[in-house]
C-alpha cells in the first residue's frame, strides 16, 4: 500500500478585498513534513502561498485521484477560506469570476468518487459559515446556505474532517502561527504512542480543540463523516529534517556579535547580508542580551529602556524579521506622522523594494493604506497611536492575524494627551489576551526612570540600560564661557570652552544669540565632519536661528537641497529656508509644509557637508532620524500659553540625539545658561538628574471619557464586571497596587457615571449587563473627550437636529474644547464676515458654550483659515490676509495644524452626528472627499486630480487647477510640454507609470 499526500495551504490572495491568513501556510507546511519525515517513500506533496490556485489544486488532486490504485491511501489536506455555501478559496479566486476561481465542496466529492483509492481522508481547516474572525470568508456574492452537506463528501473508504461544524467559525491564533484545529490535529499526530485509527485521533481532536476554544470563550467543534473498511491507521509522526529545518528549536541557541548567527533563527540571508554592510561592528551588548538572554526570537514579549542611539529601535527590526520568516504579521505602532513616513521609507525600500516584502503604512492621511491592513494584506504595518486604537476597536478582527506588536516611544504613555491612547491600545492588547489573541509585544523607550510596575501590567520582561555605544558627554554653558560638564566616565569637570571676550551683546540687549554664534563657530572649526542640532522651543526662533547663522558661519551653500526644494505654494518660511540652505544651515518646524521637512531630514542624515547645522523646534526630537555630533538646547522649557519646564527625561531625549552609531565617535550635548548660578542648577537638575518614572495619564476627573473608551472595547458585560475593564488599566493597576481600598471608592463613582451614561442614552443596561447603545458605540470609539461628546450632542439637539451639509459640520468641530484648546493667533478687534456656504446658523453655534468674546473671535478665524484653505488660496496669502500684525501674524504651521486637528476630529464628529441625525447628515462619501481637501487643501472642483497615478504637492495640484486642469481625464488631454512646464520631472515619472500599466494590461 502505497501513501499520496497533498497539503495544500492557501494564505494570501491576490483579490485585494480577500484577507490573508498567515497560519495556512504554516498549518500545511507542518503537516506536509510531518508525513514527509514519517513516510520518506511516500508521494508527498505541499501546494502553498501563490501556487495555490484554483486551477493547481483541482490539477493536483485529479491527477492524484486519477492515479491511485485500489492499494492506495490518499489524504488531502486543505487550509484557507471557507465561504458560506462550502467553497474553498484559493490564492486567484475573485469577485468577478466567482464560480470558476473557487472550488465546491460537490467538485471534491464527485473527485473523491470516481477514485480508486482504497481509503480517501479528506482534512478541511477552514469556515464554512460567515462571521468576521478567525477563517471566515464572509464577503462571497452568493446566498448563504444553512443545509448541512458536509457529508456530501463521505461515502465508503473516505472519511472527512472539518476544523468545524457547519455554522462555525474555524479559528486561526496568531501567536502559535497555527489553526485551532490543526495545531490540535499537530499535537495528536506527534504524541500517540501506537499505531492509531483515524476515528480515534478524529475524537482525540474534537475534545482537545473543544476544550481549548472554551479556554479562549470561543465555541468551535470539528467533525468527521464517513468510514474505511478495515480502518486506516496512523503511526506517531516523526519530526525529522523537513520538521526541524521549517521549525527549528532555537530556545538553547546562544549568538556571537556576527549578525551571521542569526541565520540560526532562519531570518532571511538576504536580510542578515543587508544588516552586516549596515551595523559592520555587528550586534551590540543590548541586542545580543535582548537575543540570548531574553529570548526575542522564540518569541518572548520584552521591555526595552535605552538612551537614544543605544541601538534598541534594531531589536524591534531583528525581532520583526524573525516573525515575518514564521509567517506572521508584524506592526509598528509609531507616535507621530512624520515617524511613520520616515520609517516606512526606510523599511519599504529594504523589505520592500529588495526583498519583496509588503510593507504598508496608516496615518490617517489619503495615501494611507488601512484597507489592506484590514485585510491583513501585508508583512509589515506601520501605524500611528490613533490609528491603530481607531481600527482595532472598529474592526476587532485586525488583531487576529497580528503576531508581533512593537510600540515605539512607549513613554508617550506619560503624555497628558497622547498618554490615555497609547493606554488604551496597549489595554486593548491585554484583554484580547481572554480571546486567545496574544501576539509578542515589544515595546522600545527612551531613557525614563523608575518602571513603576509597567512590566508587571504588560506582564512581559524587561531589559533596562544607561550604557551607550557612543559615550556623551553632557554640559551647561553660561556667558563667561565656562562650560560645566560630565564625562562618560561620570566625572564632573569645568573648562573655558569659549575664549573670554568672543561672548558679547551683538543686539540692542543681551540675547542666546551672542553665546550661539561663537559657540557654533568654534564647533564647526574644531572638524570638518562636525553636525549640530540647535533646539529651539518657538519656531520664529528656530527659523531666525538658523538664518543668522547661514550670515555668520561662512558655510558653503546646500546646492544638492537647494535643488530638490519645492517651487509652488511657497511661504515666507520657506524662501527663508532657501536662504538658510545658501549658508549650509535649514530649520525644521511646522511652518516648513511636508515636502520641505522631509527634505530637511534627509539632507541633514546625509553623510555629507551639505546641511551641517540644523535648528529645530522639538519635533525633531521623538524618534526622527537626525544624527549629529553636538546638540544645544538654547531654553530649558516648552513654549505655550505658560513656560513648561522640560522633564528630565525629555531634556535626556534631546540631548541624546548628540552622538549617532556609525556616524560619530563621540557625543556631545550642551545646554545654556545665563549666570554661573543658572548654570549650576540646571546642570544638577538636567544633566545629573534622573528622569521621572513611567506614570499613568489616567485622572480621576476624566473618568467618564476613560470609561466610554473601555466599554467600546469590552462589549457587553456584567455591571459588576465595569471595575474590572478599568483595573485593566495601567492607571487602574497602579490605583489598586498602591490602595487596595480604592476598588471600592471607584466603584462608587463608577455607579453613579453608569447612571449618567444612562440617561445620556450612551449606556443601555438589560439583566445585570451594560453595554454602549450605537450612539454609545460611536462615542466610545471617537477620539473627543466625554465633555466634547456632551457639548457635541447638545449643539446638534439645539440646531434643530439637522446639518445641511460637511462644512456645517466643519463649523461645528470648532466649537468644542479640543479645537478650543488649539493656539491660533489672535488681535485685539479682529472681525470675520463668514461666507453663506456654511448654510447654518453659524453665528449661533460659535457663540454657544463660550465665556467671552474672545473665544467666539477665534472660533470664527479658525472657521475663516479652513474656508481659505479649502477654496485653494496660497499659503502665503493665508498667512498674509489673517494676519493684522507681526504680533498676532499667522504662519503657515497655524493653518496646516487646524487643518490636520479639524481632520482627526471630524471623523469622530461625522460618527456621532451620523448616529444621532441619520438621514440629515452628510453622507460617508462626502466626508472622504472633505477629509482629502482638508489634508491638501484644494478646492472641490479639484478633487479628481488626487487620482494621479503619484501624489503632488499642494502647490502642484493648484497649478494645474490654475491651468483648467481639474480631472485625470483633462491632465492626460494636456500637451505633454505643458504638463512639464507645471510638474518637471514628476510629469515624466506619470509617463512611464501610465506606460508600465498599458505594458502590464
Amino acid at each position: 500500500m502505497a501513501i499520496i499526500s497533498r497539503f495544500i495551504g492557501a494564505d494570501k490572495y491576490l483579490d485585494a478585498t480577500i484577507r490573508d491568513l498567515p497560519g495556512a501556510k504554516r498549518d500545511a507546511s507542518a503537516l506536509w513534513a510531518l508525513f514527509a519525515d514519517t513516510f520518506p517513500r511516500a508521494n508527498n506533496l505541499l501546494v502553498e502561498g501563490s501556487n495555490a490556485t484554483a486551477d493547481r489544486i483541482k490539477k493536483a488532486l485529479w491527477n492524484t485521484l486519477e492515479a491511485a490504485s485500489e492499494e492506495d491511501s490518499v489524504i488531502f489536506y486543505f487550509a484557507g477560506h471557507g465561504t458560506p455555501d462550502h467553497r474553498l478559496v484559493a490564492y486567484d479566486s475573485s469577485f468577478e469570476n466567482w464560480g470558476t476561481t473557487t472550488i465546491p465542496i460537490e467538485e471534491l466529492s464527485s473527485l473523491f468518487k470516481q477514485s480508486k483509492a482504497k481509503a480517501l481522508l479528506c482534512i478541511l481547516d477552514c469556515c464554512f459559515s460567515g462571521g468576521v474572525t478567525g477563517r471566515v470568508f464572509d464577503e462571497a456574492p452568493i446566498p448563504r446556505n444553512t443545509d448541512d452537506s458536509l457529508n456530501k463528501i463521505a461515502g465508503e473508504g473516505q472519511v472527512f474532517m472539518a476544523a468545524s461544524d457547519f455554522n462555525q467559525y474555524s479559528y486561526e491564533i496568531p501567536t502559535t502561527g497555527h489553526g485551532l484545529f490543526t495545531k490540535a490535529l499537530l499535537n495528536v499526530f506527534t504524541t500517540i504512542d501506537e499505531p492509531t485509527d483515524i476515528q480515534v485521533i478524529s475524537s482525540q481532536v474534537m475534545e482537545l480543540v473543544r476544550a481549548e476554544a472554551a479556554k479562549l470563550g470561543l465555541q468551535q467543534t470539528p467533525v468527521c463523516f464517513g468510514q474505511i473498511k478495515g480502518g486506516l491507521q496512523f503511526p506517531k509522526l516523526v519530526k525529522g529534517l523537513n520538521f526541524k529545518a521549517l521549525f527549528p528549536e532555537t530556545s538553547d541557541r546562544i549568538i556571537s556579535k556576527n549578525i551571521k548567527d542569526l541565520s540560526e533563527f532562519k531570518i532571511n540571508g538576504d536580510i542578515l547580508n543587508a544588516w552586516s554592510a549596515r551595523f559592520t561592528k555587528g550586534l551590540n551588548e543590548l541586542q545580543l542580551d535582548a537575543v540570548n538572554k531574553h529570548r526575542i526570537l522564540d518569541g518572548a514579549s520584552l521591555m526595552v529602556v535605552a538612551p537614544t542611539s543605544s541601538g534598541k529601535t534594531f531589536i524591534g527590526e531583528i525581532a520583526a524579521a524573525k516573525a515575518i520568516s514564521d509567517e506572521k504579521k508584524v506592526i509598528f505602532l509609531l507616535p507621530y506622522r512624520a515617524l511613520v513616513n520616515e520609517k516606512f521609507d526606510y523599511l519599504n525600500d529594504l523589505y520592500g523594494n529588495t526583498l519583496g516584502m509588503r510593507v504598508i503604512r496608516c496615518t490617517g492621511d489619503y495615501s494611507d493604506q488601512a484597507s489592506y491592513f484590514v485585510k491583513g494584506k501585508y508583512d509589515i504595518a506601520l501605524l500611528t497611536y490613533e490609528m491603530f486604537l481607531g481600527i482595532s476597536v472598529n474592526i476587532p478582527h485586525v488583531l487576529n492575524s497580528i503576531g508581533l506588536v512593537i510600540l515605539d516611544e512607549a513613554q508617550f504613555i506619560t503624555d497628558p494627551n497622547r498618554g490615555i491612547t497609547v493606554e488604551l491600545l496597549l489595554t486593548n492588547l491585554i484583554t484580547a489576551k481572554e480571546k486567545g489573541i496574544l501576539p509578542q509585544l515589544i515595546t522600545l523607550s527612551a531613557t525614563v526612570g523608575d518602571i513603576n510596575f509597567f512590566n508587571e501590567w504588560l506582564d512581559i520582561n524587561v531589559l533596562k540600560t544607561d550604557r551607550r555605544p557612543v559615550p556623551l558627554t553632557e554640559g551647561v554653558l553660561d556667558r563667561t564661557g565656562i562650560l560645566q560638564y560630565q564625562n562618560p566616565q561620570g566625572k564632573i569637570l569645568t573648562k573655558q570652552l569659549l575664549p573670554i571676550g568672543t561672548i558679547f551683546v551683538r543686539k540692542q540687549k543681551a540675547g542666546s544669540q551672542d553665546i550661539i554664534v561663537p559657540l557654533v563657530k568654534q564647533l564647526i572649526r574644531s572638524s570638518d565632519k562636525e553636525k549640530i542640532i540647535i533646539f529651539r522651543n518657538k519656531r520664529g526662533s528656530a527659523s531666525g536661528c538658523a538664518k543668522y547663522l547661514a550670515a555668520e558661519l561662512g558655510l558653503p551653500p546646500a546646492q544638492a537641497t537647494i535643488a530638490r526644494l519645492p517651487t509652488l505654494d511657497l511661504t515666507n518660511s520657506s524662501n527663508d529656508l532657501r536662504n538658510c540652505l545658501t549658508g549650509g544651515t535649514a530649520f525644521h518646524s511646522t511652518d516648513l509644509n511636508k515636502e520641505e521637512r522631509i527634505l530637511v531630514e534627509q539632507s541633514f542624515r546625509e553623510r555629507t557637508k551639505d546641511v551641517r547645522v540644523l535648528v529645530s523646534t522639538t519635533t525633531v526630537a521623538a524618534g526622527i532620524n537626525t544624527p549629529a555630533s553636538t546638540v544645544i538646547l538654547v531654553e530649558n522649557a516648552f513654549q505655550g500659553a505658560t513656560l513648561q519646564p522640560y522633564t528630565v527625561a525629555e531634556y535626556k531625549n534631546m540631548a541624546g540625539r548628540a552622538g549617532r552609531v556609525g556616524y560619530q565617535e563621540e557625543g556631545l550635548s550642551i545646554m545654556l545658561a545665563d549666570t554661573q548660578r543658572e548654570r549650576e542648577y540646571l546642570f544638577h537638575k538636567y544633566v545629573l538628574g534622573s528622569p521621572e518614572p513611567i506614570v499613568s495619564s489616567f485622572k480621576e476627573e476624566e473618568l467618564s471619557t476613560w470609561l466610554l473608551r473601555l466599554l467600546a472595547q469590552a462589549g457587553s458585560i456584567p455591571q459588576t464586571e465595569v471595575i474590572r475593564i478599568l483595573i485593566n488599566t495601567f492607571g487602574g493597576y497602579l490605583k489598586n497596587r498602591q490602595n487596595p481600598g480604592w476598588k471600592n471608592t471607584v466603584a462608587i463613582k463608577l455607579e453613579s457615571l453608569l447612571q449618567t451614561l444612562i440617561s445620556h442614552e450612551l449606556v443601555e443596561e438589560e439583566n445585570g449587563f451594560v453595554r454602549l447603545s450605537i450612539l454609545g458605540i460611536a462615542c466610545g470609539q471617537s477620539t473627543l473627550s466625554f465633555d466634547s461628546i456632551i457639548r457635541l450632542i447638545d449643539l446638534i439637539k439645539q440646531h434643530g437636529n439637522k446639518i445641511d451639509n460637511i462644512n456645517s459640520l466643519m463649523v461645528l468641530t470648532q466649537a468644542l474644547p479640543e479645537l478650543d484648546s488649539r493656539y491660533i493667533p489672535l488681535a485685539k478687534n479682529e472681525i470675520f464676515n463668514l461666507p453663506s456656504t456654511t448654510n447654518i446658523a453659524t453665528t449661533y453655534l460659535l457663540r454657544r458654550f463660550t465665556q467671552d468674546a474672545l473665544t467666539f473671535s477665534k472660533r470664527q478665524k479658525r472657521v475663516s483659515l479652513l474656508l481659505a484653505w479649502l477654496g485653494g488660496m496660497s499659503i502665503d496669502q493665508i498667512c498674509t490676509t489673517h494676519s493684522k500684525n507681526i504680533f498676532s501674524a499667522v504662519r503657515p504651521g497655524d493653518v496646516t495644524g487646524l487643518a490636520d486637528i479639524t481632520r482627526y476630529s471630524l471623523r469622530s464628529v461625522h460618527q456621532i452626528a451620523a448616529i444621532l441625525l441619520q438621514t440629515n447628515c452628510p453622507d460617508d462619501t462626502e466626508l472622504e472627499k472633505f477629509m482629502r481637501r482638508l489634508e491638501f487643501g484644494i478646492p472641490e472642483d479639484a478633487i479628481e486630480l488626487l487620482e494621479l497615478p503619484i501624489a503632488l504637492e499642494r502647490g502642484e495640484y493648484l497649478a494645474l487647477r490654475e491651468k483648467g486642469i481639474k480631472t485625470k481625464e483633462e491632465y492626460w488631454k494636456q500637451n505633454k510640454k505643458i504638463r512639464k512646464s507645471i510638474l518637471g520631472s514628476k510629469s515624466d515619472k506619470m509617463d512611464s507609470l501610465k506606460k508600465r500599466a498599458k505594458e502590464l494590461v
